[in-house]
């Protein structure tokens, strides 16, 4: 479950402009990792799960399972899905995940293999096989580095040691790390058992099916597909795909045919035993007749009596697979095999499976007929079933929208509203307090999150579906308003009211002789100089009224004729979803210069930069020398301080090239260098952001982790923090607030770091210096209500409001000889708050108390260990011991020495400082007043100060508003 701690916050940091120093250079060295530790990094949500594939679970453990992500790790439930916790984030450092299994006789025992095997165009990679011999505790890595790509893992019922493997391999070249493999010391060596001996580097595995009487005879597919780097739906279909059968243990292996489509288009196939009658199989084959499939959206007209009849099906064998028939071939089962082809058999009836596809199929009378259990209008897309040998009424499900359990036999189900795993593209901020962060959730559709809550908590009523964008197109808030938004081009509706508001405005329409191409996503932005908003197909548009009218303002600007890439097979490269020939990309990102409005530079996904300098008249291409095609420009960042500079993210993963690529210019593109010192090979770049009040400070989101540099991109280092590895697609500077969009873990902010900025400007004194006190970012007046009669039970999925109070960031060189001591005084030279280090923090007396020990946890104390620390200085609240009980009496420390010491007290006297006063058990708290204040750190002796600011509530709340309880919706 996701924190879930319950807080009265009195002051709320925002993002505003703490530190002044525009256009400070940064320094030419690397920040040290231990002065980044105080900064921190908040899940916002949304609360609605993204794409889960893999699931598993445990006989033994009727309510414990576990499902894999494709981008947001590993998830265990122990109360059958009533909440999730992530259990990998520090032992997989990937997290793409394909395959889970928990060996059937040690439940402690669990085999991960890394790498989403549903190979859309926006998949990750996986790092190979990892295991758990304590439920999840901890994971050790054991091999298979190569695999990329991992459908299954079977575990012998009889042998935790004796596992099996189906690798897909690399989805964009050929290697030969792909087939079955096959381990008997519990992963210690594995040897590679089943693979296509004409063609081991392009035909992978995907399925297996072990016999649970006969552990020896297991079932195999094998499959072979490609992706090419362009856009397009379904992977293509390579010959050397089938099924096959060993009889013992993987050592030999027999292809099945008898009845099976055996011919060159054969696709992914699923396969399953009856537990209850090993010999009857059941097999759902994806056979569309050709290698490549048609675009899901063709043009209307009569059927094409030419067109290749599929052959793809439910079919059933009751001999083991000697032979097989047809029982079922309606597309709704086994359409889009290449994304779907899963089938699970019930332990006890043979003739009773779920088969996986945009809806869970059950059948009860072996394929004549299917009823959907689990499905919705939007077509949620499902992937695997695991079901309780020993009770069949317990099953989990993965789903394109989460994770669901059913304890009833598919009659009901838990909710995938409990799982903070969405897949963004990009993340864009209005301007309003609290702010919202918006994106597209791929599977789900459009996203708003607020990022500050005024029940204290965020929770379900602080995340909304955007009123446009679907699953993949870019959203943005209108500067001035952000309850309106755009998106698709001409597309404009209003949250508010959940509806277009269209103003009339259409793109131009489509060239005959060069029609409008697309991509999943394309751009849209706003021009921070005059608020025009631009948006691209293979063409620049942009409308400067909001959207009544558009102007196409630039001629094609993808590359003509781009030349086939070396990494892709002949069939893989007539894999195209529309008839293109001279050109296939599309301009990817836009970024006006915030510094002119006529200045505009683009990128495109086939490997070309353009900029032009006279609103759109005449373009450049600038391209680095070095790109070459499909070399897909995944951002274009135009810098904040002068008009020649911009900064290029390049993703080249398509091409097999895992590693990174940035590129920097600082003379309009005449010449570039690439600044990628200090990324890894595998963090491929999706995104570049300079910071726009400190000059050289650069964000990178990469398919790892977000990196920054504080030399303009000369030596990066990790800004990960406490952020699980997972897919970063985008980022955004919004204050002093850092914003980013991720690829199966939603929204997260990194509140006020300002810190990050001064380390940037003078890190190099600053850690030098034994003690250090940062300049802290503006802070809120805000009285915030906590949550009024019963609170949010901690078992309701909810995220942490920003930190309340004056954030404090501090730096020790050495851990002190005396405490550490923080103060907030006011300009009257009261102290108004005090905080230790050596507070005493004593554990819940959980034998006196009336609630659960959750909603008492106690406050930390700073920090006195060398590094970066953070803590909050805001006024006491004025309320008892909780629920009727008397407050505690302040503790003994620097802020209140004993009686009798030479220190003078600084902790303020309970009623003393803000207005409004409370009583024991009250549940609202004093405010700290907008003012300027002044933070001052006292250790070793030294004492150090900055200026603070808390500026008045934006709502135009006051004390007595407060009172009254007239607040708007936020």
């Amino acid at each position: 479950m996701i924190c879930t701690i319950r807080r009265i916050i009195l002051v709320a940091a925002i993002g505003a402009a703490a530190f002044t120093a525009l256009g400070v250079a940064a320094q030419t060295e690397s920040v040290p990792e231990i002065a980044l530790t105080g900064l921190h990094w908040r899940d916002v949500g949304p609360m609605r799960g993204g794409r889960s594939y893999a699931v598993a679970g445990s006989a033994d453990q009727p309510n414990t399972f576990y499902f894999g992500t494709v981008g947001g790790g590993v998830w265990k439930t122990e109360n059958a899905g009533r909440t999730w916790f992530p259990i990998a984030d520090e032992g997989i450092p990937i997290g793409s995940i394909g395959a889970i299994a928990v060996a059937p006789s040690n439940p402690n025992i669990v085999y991960v293999g890394t790498g989403e095997p549903d190979i859309r165009s926006q998949h990750s990679y996986g790092i190979g096989m990892f295991k758990s011999t304590d439920a999840g505790k901890t994971w050790k890595h054991i091999g298979l580095d190569d695999s990329q790509h991992i459908g299954r893992i079977v575990v012998d019922p009889t042998n935790p040691n004796r596992v099996y493997v189906a690798v897909l391999g690399h989805a964009y070249d050929p290697n030969p790390e792909r087939g079955v493999f096959r381990s008997i010391d519990g992963g210690v060596t594995w040897k590679k058992v089943l693979y296509k001996a004409d063609d081991p580097n392009n035909v992978g595995a995907i399925e297996l099916a072990l016999d649970p009487k006969s552990p020896r005879t297991l079932y195999a597919s094998l499959w072979a597909t490609r992706r090419p780097p362009w856009s397009v739906y379904a992977p293509s279909y390579m010959p050397g795909s089938g099924l096959y059968k060993s009889i013992d243990g993987g050592d030999t292996w027999k292809k099945l045919a008898g009845g099976l489509p055996d011919d060159q288009f054969v696709g992914k196939i699923g396969i399953a035993v009856a537990p209850s009658n090993p010999k009857r199989l059941w097999a759902v084959v994806d056979d569309i007749g050709e290698a490549v499939a048609r675009p899901l959206a063709g043009p209307p007209g009569p059927p094409d009596p030419n067109a290749p009849k599929p052959k793809g099906g439910v079919y059933l064998s009751d001999n083991a697979g000697a032979t097989w028939r047809l029982v079922n071939s309606e597309q709704r089962l086994w359409g889009r095999g290449w994304y779907f082809e899963s089938v699970t058999v019930d332990p006890i009836n043979p003739d009773k499976a779920y088969v996986i596809n945009t809806a869970t199929y059950l059948t009860a009378d072996a394929g004549k007929t299917f009823t959907p259990v689990k499905g919705a209008p939007g077509g949620d897309d499902y992937h695997q079933i695991w079901v309780n040998p020993k009770d069949p009424s317990r099953m989990v499900l993965s789903s394109d929208q989460g994770t669901v359990v059913s304890v009833d036999g598919a009659k009901t189900w838990s909710t995938w509203y409990n799982q903070p795993t969405a897949e963004i593209y990009h993340v864009a901020a209005d301007n309003r307090f609290p702010y919202w962060l918006y994106g597209a959730q791929q599977d789900s559709g459009g996203v708003g999150v607020a990022t500050w809550s005024r029940m204290s908590v965020l929770d379900f009523r602080n995340w909304e579906p955007t009123c446009l964008a679907g699953e993949s197109n870019t959203v943005v808030p209108d500067p001035k308003d952000g309850n309106i938004l755009y998106g698709g081009g001409a597309g404009r509706c209003d949250q508010r009211l959940n509806v277009p508001i269209s103003l009339g405005g259409q793109l131009p329409p489509s060239d005959p002789d060069d029609p409008n191409r697309k991509t999943w996503t394309l751009p849209e932005v706003f021009s921070e100089a005059d608020e025009a908003l631009y948006y691209s197909n293979q063409f620049v548009f942009r409308t400067r009224d909001r959207g009544k009218t558009w102007m196409k303002i630039s001629p094609d600007l993808t590359r003509l004729n781009p030349e086939v890439p070396k990494n892709l097979d002949p069939i893989t490269a007539k894999d195209i979803d529309a008839q293109m020939t001279t050109r296939f990309g599309v301009v990817y990102t836009i970024s006006p210069s915030p510094l002119s409005a006529a200045t505009v530079w683009v990128g495109t996904d086939d490997g070309l930069i353009q900029m032009t300098r006279d609103d759109g008249k005449t373009w450049h291409d600038v391209t680095p020398s070095a790109m070459t095609a499909w070399s897909k420009v995944s951002q274009i960042e135009a810098g904040h301080f002068d008009l020649g500079t911009a900064y290029a993210s390049i993703d080249r993963h398509r091409l097999a090239d895992l590693k990174p690529y940035i590129y920097r210019t600082h003379d309009g593109g005449k010449s570039w260098i690439e600044v990628t010192a200090g990324i890894p090979e595998g963090a491929y770049v999706n995104s570049v952001k300079e910071d726009p009040k400190i000059k050289g400070l650069l964000y990178a989101a990469t398919e790892l982790r977000v990196y920054v540099s504080f030399d303009d991109g000369d030596h990066w280092q990790p800004l990960q923090l406490n952020m699980p590895v997972t897919s970063v697609r985008d980022i955004l500077v919004h204050g002093d607030d850092l914003d980013i969009a991720t690829h199966g873990r939603g929204f997260w902010v990194m509140d006020q770091m300002a810190s990050l900025r001064q380390l940037a400007a003078n890190g190099k004194q600053i850690v030098s210096e034994q003690a250090y006190l940062f300049k802290p970012g503006d802070a809120l007046s805000l009285q915030q209500g906590g949550q009024n009669g019963t609170p949010l039970p901690h078992e309701e999925p909810q995220e942490l409001n920003p930190p309340g109070g004056v954030l404090v960031d501090y730096w020790l060189k050495s851990a002190p000889a005396t405490p550490v001591k923080l103060e907030l005084i006011d300009n009257k030279g009261a102290v108004r708050a005090c905080s230790a280090s050596d507070t005493p923090v004593k554990p819940v007396d959980t034998e006196a108390i009336n609630v659960q020990a959750i909603w008492e946890e106690p406050t930390l104390p700073p920090s006195a260990e060398p590094g970066m620390h953070r803590a909050v200085l805001n006024v006491a609240a004025q309320r008892g011991g909780g629920f009727g009980r008397p407050a505690a009496p302040p503790p003994h420390d620097a802020c209140s020495p004993p009686a009798g010491s030479e220190a003078t007290p600084a902790r303020p006297a309970r009623g003393q400082g803000a207005a409004g006063q409370g009583g024991p058990g009250q549940r609202r708290a004093e405010m700290l007043g907008p003012g300027d204040y002044t933070v001052k750190l006292t250790v070793g002796g030294k004492t150090y100060t900055q200026p603070a600011k808390i500026k008045p509530d934006p709502r135009g709340a006051t004390e007595d508003h407060a009172n009254t309880g007239t607040h708007d919706r936020f």
